[in-house]
């Protein structure tokens, strides 16, 4: 018998294959008696794989991760043990870049906060007058699946969108166009991260990066929240850097109840500017469970 534990939503097309190649199904960890049977793991952002946590399954093949980040994975120390992990960037691209796209057109068009208005019986049109993505210029800073997603759905909006890639080049082309750090800086009015995270990455927005933009810009982060720094954030609307921000991903998740239920918390003070904040669902959608479920599928060696 062989065990597949499951700390994930999948798609029930997954669980009927998994049944198929004779794995039995659970969906918590397993006793100590039983470990020795799971030889597959399916995991989120519930469930770290550590090293610790690891060398608690003696017979672990492979690791399948729902979503894109691995750092919620010690791939190093799986590779020693030959243990197969697994990602699924390419399921989750769309509904990321869909979502943020939304939040962006809500944010530029007062559409959340003039809806908020209409629902208290307030009928208000001159301040909620609208801007529009045609004249602006886009930023991306991390161009992989999810980067390049997003410019396909700007490139609808406007022609003008720069993305850098620290670990990639030679990806212009007529939808975007790459350039240096130093140029997005230069130029963009709307930042978008799509980075992993990792010990160069965690608070690679912070005051020294805001103060280096020469733009007032709207800030759009769906990527991981340690990306950016909160208080940067916070720094930046206060001051008008920051035109507005979208933020489905918050440095302070691990413990966003308790920030949550804090008086004068920041997330509370940012809500007093043009910010939508959006419990990290940019790639929950359910198209992309069955897609990111298909994914490992494909990449799995069962």
């Amino acid at each position: 018998m062989k065990q597949v534990l499951i700390a994930s939503p999948i798609s029930e097309k997954f669980k009927l294959f998994l049944l198929e190649k004779n794995y039995e199904i659970i969906y918590s960890e397993p006793t100590t008696d039983n470990r020795h049977l799971t030889t597959g793991i399916i995991t989120s952002n519930k469930l770290v794989l550590s090293k610790q946590e690891i060398d608690k399954y003696p017979n672990l093949k492979w690791i399948g991760r729902i979503g894109s980040g691995m750092e919620i994975i010690d791939v190093e120390y799986c590779q020693q043990k030959n243990i197969q992990c697994e990602s699924s960037p390419n399921g989750i691209a769309n509904s990321v870049a869909e979502h943020i796209t939304g939040m962006l057109l809500s944010l530029n068009k007062n559409i959340h906060s003039s809806f908020e208005e209409i629902k208290n019986k307030q009928w208000i049109r001159e301040p909620n007058r609208g801007i529009e993505l045609e004249n602006q210029t886009i930023g991306i800073i991390g161009y992989g699946h999810t980067g390049s997603a997003f410019a396909k759905k700007m490139s609808v909006f406007t022609n003008s969108i720069l993305a850098y890639d620290k670990y990639k080049t030679g990806f212009s082309n007529e939808l975007v166009q790459e350039v240096s750090l130093e140029e997005l800086k230069e130029n963009a009015t709307v930042l978008s991260f799509h980075l992993p995270l990792n010990e160069e990455t965690k608070h690679y927005y912070n005051d020294d990066f805001l103060a280096s933009i020469k733009n007032n810009h709207i800030l759009i982060n769906a990527s991981r929240g340690s990306i950016v720094n909160t208080c940067t954030i916070l720094k930046g609307l206060q001051n008008g850097k920051i035109m507005g921000a979208c933020l489905d991903v918050l440095d302070e998740e691990k413990n966003i109840n308790e920030v949550l239920h804090t008086n004068n918390n920041l997330i509370e003070q940012m809500l007093k500017f043009n910010v939508i904040i959006t419990p990290h669902i940019a790639g929950y959608s359910h198209n992309a469970t069955e897609k990111m479920s298909q994914e490992l599928m494909d990449k799995i060696r069962f």
